[in-house]
């Protein structure tokens, strides 16, 4: 199947969220078909490749929210901590102003949990709160778990922007604070390794730095905690390596 083309958005706004976040909404006639709920998904942004002009770089970030109607596109970034050598995206967002263009195209498919499961553990970096935060929107209000965050500063936990009538009861939001991402493999790890288990089967959303996911996996298999059709884990970047080669070491270490 041909792939659609990409849409060309331009910026509507920019906003701060946190020290760490910045939320970019998007417009354009274009998105008048773009399929609704779509939060927890992908859009590719596209990028011209100075080395290589026939072959655009392109960069994935989740779809915070969508709006046919008013034709507009939410995207949550992670700034100024994720590798010292400023990407793509990265130098795109630092010199945005409104008005100014960008080909999108996606979007891909959502990443949500399967809610028929007893209860529920999502753990990521400050890449993954769009996506926690649309999973945790969808949960049922009796749904039990955890959420485990990790965090450059305690001041990013207003990235997480959630109602608090949309977080269940039973669900325990605990922030790791990690002011050097990518660094310290094990945290998130030993955070989940310490949470109590609660009665019956449990499905498992976690996405991170590669080594740091990795870290989750091989324990996941360890304690038996949840099969592969229980659970949803992914690296969405790696420290030192630009996109491309992370995609790489994702392909060959995380599937294996």
């Amino acid at each position: 199947m041909a792939r659609s083309p990409a849409r060309v958005l331009s910026v509507k706004s920019i906003e701060s969220l946190s020290p760490h976040m910045k939320r970019v909404i998007l417009t354009g006639e274009s998105l008048s078909d773009f399929p609704s709920g779509q939060a927890s998904a992908y859009v590719k942004l596209v990028f011209d490749n100075p080395a290589m002009p026939e072959k655009p770089l392109q960069r994935s970030y989740t779809v915070v929210s969508s709006d046919q109607r008013a034709q507009h596109l939410t995207i949550d970034f992670a700034v100024h901590c994720y590798n010292s050598d400023q990407g793509p995206a990265a130098r795109w967002l630092e010199g945005a102003n409104i008005g100014d263009p960008v080909l999108v195209s996606g979007p891909g498919p959502t990443k949500l949990v399967d809610l028929e499961a007893d209860w529920f553990v999502m753990t990521g970096d400050l890449t993954a709160l769009p996506a926690i935060r649309a999973n945790i929107e969808i949960l049922p209000a009796h749904a039990k778990g955890y959420a485990v965050l990790e965090i450059p500063h305690q001041d990013d936990q207003q990235a997480m922007a959630l109602e608090a009538s949309s977080i269940p009861e039973g669900m325990e939001i605990i922030w790791v604070i990690n002011p050097h991402p990518g660094q310290q493999k094990e945290l998130l790890r030993d955070a989940l390794a310490n949470l109590p288990h609660l009665p019956g089967s449990p499905y498992l959303w976690a996405a991170s730095e590669l080594n740091a996911v990795l870290e989750i996996r091989n324990w996941v298999n360890r304690e038996s905690l949840a099969p592969r059709s229980s659970r949803y884990i992914s690296s969405y970047w790696q420290l030192g390596l630009p996109d491309e080669a992370h995609k790489v070491q994702k392909r060959e270490r995380l599937t294996e």
